[in-house]
């Protein structure tokens, strides 16, 4: 009977242990810690490969590549096959830097064991990577209790965290995961953490649920939503109705109201972080406010963000990020609504009702803004019409 796939693995990778390994190449994969020592290995093999290809192929011109040395690669490309070949069955892909990998593909084609290589015109001079790491690990899975792992694909990421999604074959149903990216500071690790208790703590509609934080590899489940704000109203924009819009825009005026209700500034507004959940087979949808990393608690000191201005709507009334208050999240309600009735981002400015509740959320001046969501829905209400 063959092993388990994680297994074969972990057995593969022991052989690694015994080969000679230049520190400074260790030191590029210390956050690897179960492929540290192949990749660190497989970087210095193809590192001194290709300073060999520049020097005996200057400068893009045709050359030599010596029999020994021949051999040497085509030993290294099929450890590296290998690599890929068992990482896979256990469920984990490997991300190889575009430049190295060309040349790796490349020399599949020309490399022979015998009386050296010819190396082909334009291959050279070829990048050698001293100072970053060459190969890291990307989850292709995810391992759910009762089932075996379960394929993750791929939604988008920020600066500090990845989302892929993945369908419970229990239920079914799909999910998002949000992982941290290896390498951020602990500041960041707190920040996530904390961004998962603030959403964790509310059960509202329009807000987005959370469900399991994983401490092992800073990661926590979450709804997954089909669409930002951005992409929705970009593909819907010329058949969506004034009454879905006004739709949308109340149920995110809902989300953003409860959240100052119970202390909690966003501050990181954007056309991105607000998502669109549908329901197949019908034009319903439902708003579901997202992206709390930058989020402020009133009754809460753990908010350490320094003066520095983030986000990505700015309000200009704002002088230090730590002074945000719900006014300052009112600035970008208005763009946000803006976007929503009118799929454009330079705001609306034509004497109408809609145009002034937008006027009214971002003007400049925050003393002359509404100074609470919720007069900005009583107002809402009383329009009888927003658009057209």
């Amino acid at each position: 009977m063959s092993l388990p796939p994680q297994r074969q693995l972990d057995n593969y990778l022991s052989q690694f242990a015994e080969k000679q390994v230049d520190g400074k190449y260790l030191g590029l994969y210390d956050g690897e810690r179960r492929f540290g020592r192949v990749f660190a290995w497989l970087h210095e093999q193809y590192n001194g490969a290709f300073e060999f290809m520049n020097a005996k192929a200057p400068q893009g011109v045709g050359g030599h590549f010596n029999a020994d040395p021949s051999r040497d690669l085509m030993e290294v490309n099929e450890t590296y096959s290998a690599l890929l070949r068992i990482a896979s069955k256990a469920g984990i892909r490997i991300k190889t830097k575009p430049e190295y990998q060309k040349v790796i593909d490349s020399s599949r084609g020309w490399l022979q064991p015998t009386l050296g290589s010819p190396i082909p015109e334009g291959l050279t001079p070829i990048e050698v990577e001293y100072y970053d790491t060459v190969f890291e690990t990307e989850d292709s899975g995810i391992m759910l209790a009762g089932t075996n792992r379960v394929p993750l694909q791929f939604v988008g990421e920020g600066s500090y965290a990845i989302v892929h999604k993945f369908t419970d074959p229990n239920y079914g149903i799909q999910f998002a995961r949000k992982k941290l990216k290896k390498g951020v500071k602990p500041k960041e690790v707190e920040r996530f953490h904390r961004e998962f208790d603030i959403m964790k703590r509310f059960d509202f509609p329009y807000i987005l649920k959370v469900y399991r934080y994983n401490e092992s590899d800073n990661s926590y489940t979450m709804e997954y939503c089909e669409h930002t704000l951005k992409d929705y109203i970009s593909h819907n924009n010329q058949k969506m109705s004034p009454w879905a819009r006004r739709k949308m825009a109340m149920q995110f005026l809902y989300a953003m109201n409860f959240l100052h209700k119970h202390g909690v500034c966003h501050r990181d507004l954007s056309y991105r972080n607000v998502l669109v959940h549908t329901y197949r087979g019908s034009d319903a949808f439902m708003v579901k406010v997202s992206d709390f990393g930058l989020a402020k608690e009133k009754t809460s000191d753990l908010t350490s963000t320094g003066s520095a201005m983030k986000g990505s709507i700015i309000d200009p009334a704002l002088g230090s990020f730590r002074d945000f208050g719900p006014v300052n999240d009112i600035y970008s309600i208005g763009f946000i609504l803006n976007y929503i009735f009118t799929g454009r981002r330079d705001l609306l400015a034509d004497g109408s009702r809609l145009g002034s509740i937008i006027q009214k959320c971002s003007t400049t001046n925050s003393a002359d803004r509404y100074q609470t969501v919720r007069d900005i829905i009583e107002d809402m209400k009383k329009a009888e019409c927003l658009v057209g």
